[in-house]
């Protein structure tokens, strides 16, 4: 057997292994976006019920298997596009039949579903991988080859993409660019009519698995233009298959039709943004962060991209064409990602949007394992077991990202220093968490960077929300009879408040509805907005946390901090005597653009 079967068969254990290990065939994996992927299935041959209605018969049941945008027309529609639901179709329809057989229900959300659907993302994985290794078998060695397959795999984050999220796109989309990335390279090199057809077939369905899939177009294009040795020459080149590229040309309007069909008979519009107040700043990426930050930095949790880029070098020596199609192609991707309004892409492991990239970033890492090979057996195997300790980083940090120690989406460089290597959460660990204000950035606001002297000059006149250690906001519902509360995820005018200064680091906070924030103590120090002027009940001394962030605790004239309580509804009240994580706020300022 060669190293690369070798490495296949090891990646195959491991993944085994993890899902023996972490149960992961009782574990619920249509999760975070997946719902939205996977949504054309079972509204399609379960509910027959494309403008999703069925969704009020069990609102209980489809609370969080459904989720749907609503047009200013009222309908509702998918977000995704159908892409995923085709490639997990076979897989659907086996679940499917052997749901009733097990004893569960053919609601198409149910175990054998899932499993059925999670085993064909791991099947397409290893088709993906199959293909990726004999494309880089023609430039690199069998050794480099199979250690670029078990990093890319094990050593990123496409590991908990195959497995505990695996119905999630990027496993699929992965490997489906892999089987592009052979089909390109035989077309280029052996001139053959079928291997371009087939490439359409399967770039058509990676973008329709994910849509910015379609600007690694770019990849291609610049690897073919160079491997033809010039512009000239390909033009030339596709010259010889006009007839077909008009085949190609009519294989994408077939397969994009079924969107657009869906999206006229959904909404009554035949191109719809569904994406409806989600946009791209462009004149405000948030590059080096997306790349380098504590937050979710590609190069920070997923270390063995510095090993793949340090290749690039090396690629350039040996593989031109593969150098510049990699380097233009994956910096445009980040540039672009970089400039979507949440630039982190919340809840996820890692820089999950780059996972596509993995296929383009193997070539500079089999450049990179080569160039290890071949030097002395001393100084390959320390670079070798450099690359070995990354990977294990990536196991570790992968456990810790499962077990919450590592956040899905407020990291920062403390936070990450306290938690490195620990197995259980470090007292401080949590208080160094660092929410970004999302709000503003949807709105096009530039980040504010909080410090002392920025409070020390916030004044009544700018509207702030306060939010909690449960990433909720304090709110003055007239639903809760303007007793304040932590238990709101979206900032309405009732999370509004405004802050009066008084000598030192006195103020008062004036709610929505005109009142004071005022401690009743006959009340066993529950906050209300309900006070008129301001006395001692309605003064706090405001206390920073730390000079260079958002994080405050508030004491009231009883002498206790304000915390929120525990348990729902999540009242406010002055009613500890120190600082803790309940008594820890972050306040976000609300300008409007």
């Amino acid at each position: 057997m060669n190293y690369t079967k070798r490495s296949l068969v090891s990646i195959a254990l491991l993944i085994a292994l993890i899902s023996l290990v972490f149960d992961l065939w009782n574990y619920n994996r249509i999760t975070i976006d997946a719902p939205s992927y996977y949504a054309y299935l079972p509204s399609t041959f379960i509910y027959h019920d494309l403008k999703l209605n069925y969704v009020n018969n069990n609102p209980d049941f489809f609370h969080d298997k459904i989720w749907f945008q609503t047009t200013s027309e009222g309908k509702r529609l998918i977000k995704s596009t159908y892409g995923m639901s085709v490639a997990l179709s076979p897989f659907f329809f086996i679940g499917h039949f052997i749901a009733p057989l097990f004893g569960y229900p053919q609601d198409g959300y149910s175990l054998p579903y899932q499993n059925a659907m999670s085993i064909g993302v791991l099947i397409y994985l290893f088709i993906g991988l199959y293909f990726l290794s004999k494309t880089l078998l023609n430039y690199f060695s069998d050794k480099a080859v199979a250690l670029t397959l078990f990093t890319i795999v094990i050593g990123t984050n496409l590991l908990w993409y195959a497995t505990f999220e695996g119905l999630m796109n990027h496993t699929i989309s992965f490997s489906f660019l892999c089987i592009c990335i052979y089909l390109w390279n035989k077309w280029i090199t052996e001139d053959k009519k079928k291997h371009l057809i087939l490439f359409t077939v399967m770039f058509v369905l990676v973008v329709l698995i994910r849509s910015l899939s379609i600007m690694l177009f770019l990849y291609f294009l610049i690897a073919g233009v160079m491997m033809k040795g010039g512009l000239k020459n390909f033009f030339l080149f596709l010259k010889s298959y006009q007839a077909t590229i008009i085949i190609c040309l009519g294989i994408i309007l077939l397969m994009i039709s079924p969107q657009l069909l869906y999206w006229k008979y959904a909404t009554g519009h035949w191109m719809v943004d569904a994406y409806i107040d989600e946009h791209f700043f462009f004149s405000q990426p948030y590059f080096f962060s997306f790349l380098f930050s504590f937050r979710k930095g590609w190069f920070v949790y997923t270390p063995v991209m510095f090993i793949a880029a340090l290749g690039l070098i090396l690629l350039y020596k040996k593989q031109k064409p593969f150098f510049y199609a990699t380097l233009i192609s994956v910096t445009v991707t980040a540039y672009i990602f970089s400039s979507w309004w949440a630039w982190s892409y919340g809840i996820c492991w890692g820089m999950r949007p780059m996972i596509d990239s993995y296929t383009l970033m193997s070539f500079p890492l089999a450049a990179a394992f080569s160039f290890m090979l071949e030097r002395k057996k001393i100084i390959s195997n320390m670079m070798l077991a450099f690359v070995f300790l990354l990977i294990m980083l990536n196991l570790f940090q992968t456990w810790q990202y499962k077990n919450g120690l590592i956040h899905y989406d407020d990291m920062s460089r403390e936070a990450y220093m306290k938690g490195f290597f620990q197995t259980s959460q470090k007292p401080g660990w949590y208080d160094a968490l660092k929410p970004f204000d999302w709000e503003r950035r949807r709105q096009g606001l530039p980040e504010i960077k909080y410090s002392k002297q920025f409070f020390d000059n916030l004044n009544e006149t700018t509207p702030i929300c306060l939010r909690g250690y449960n990433l909720c906001y304090l709110s003055s519902s007239s639903q809760s009879d303007y007793i304040i509360t932590c238990n709101y995820n979206d900032i309405g005018s009732e999370e509004l408040f405004y802050l009066f200064r008084f000598s030192g680091d006195t103020v008062a906070f004036k709610s929505s509805n005109g009142k004071f924030l005022s401690v009743k103590n006959d009340m066993k120090g529950m906050l209300v907005a309900d006070a008129n002027s301001i006395n001692d009940c309605e003064k706090f001394i405001f206390h920073l946390i730390s000079d260079d962030d958002n994080r405050i605790a508030l004491k009231a004239c009883n002498q206790n901090y304000l915390s929120v309580t525990l348990r729902f509804p999540n009242i406010v009240g002055a009613v500890t005597d120190s600082i803790s994580k309940v008594s820890t706020f972050r306040v976000f300022v609300q300008d409007k653009k």
